[in-house]
């Protein structure tokens, strides 16, 4: 469960999310509908402890940015860095064992190419 309440985040004097409360329950899937510039990213970013704002989202789950995944409308890759690079380093930076990624490659990616020449589609996957 997540809970928001009151969030408020401006960008300099554009107040981009207004007193945003939300209860959001485990198990239930939710969509979010909006205009582009509506705050629908920041609002994600927000949740996910990258952006800084005003208000309070509450988890069981502390610090929520360790339990929970977020990925970017364009994931960045470092130039010159292969699939394989960039998941030791994801899993470093986490504490998480790094175990035999080509036994565990579910989405079939080259990961001995550098990830920044994967197509858009490849590096979602990489990114999940």
């Amino acid at each position: 469960m997540i809970e928001i309440k009151q969030l408020y985040k401006s960008y300099g004097p554009k107040q981009v999310l207004k007193d945003i409360n939300l209860r959001l329950e485990k198990g239930v899937v939710y969509g979010l509908v909006g205009e582009n510039g509506a705050g629908k990213t920041t609002l994600f970013r927000c949740i996910a402890g990258l952006e800084r704002h005003s208000g309070t989202i509450l988890s069981p789950f502390q610090p929520l940015k360790n339990h929970l995944g977020f990925l970017e409308t364009t994931p960045v890759f470092l130039s010159y860095i292969t699939g394989w690079e960039y998941l030791k380093l994801m899993c470093s930076s986490k504490d998480i064992p790094t175990e035999d990624f080509e036994a565990q490659n579910i989405f079939q990616l080259p990961l001995h190419q550098y990830a920044d020449t994967y197509s858009t589609g490849m590096k979602k996957k990489l990114a999940l």
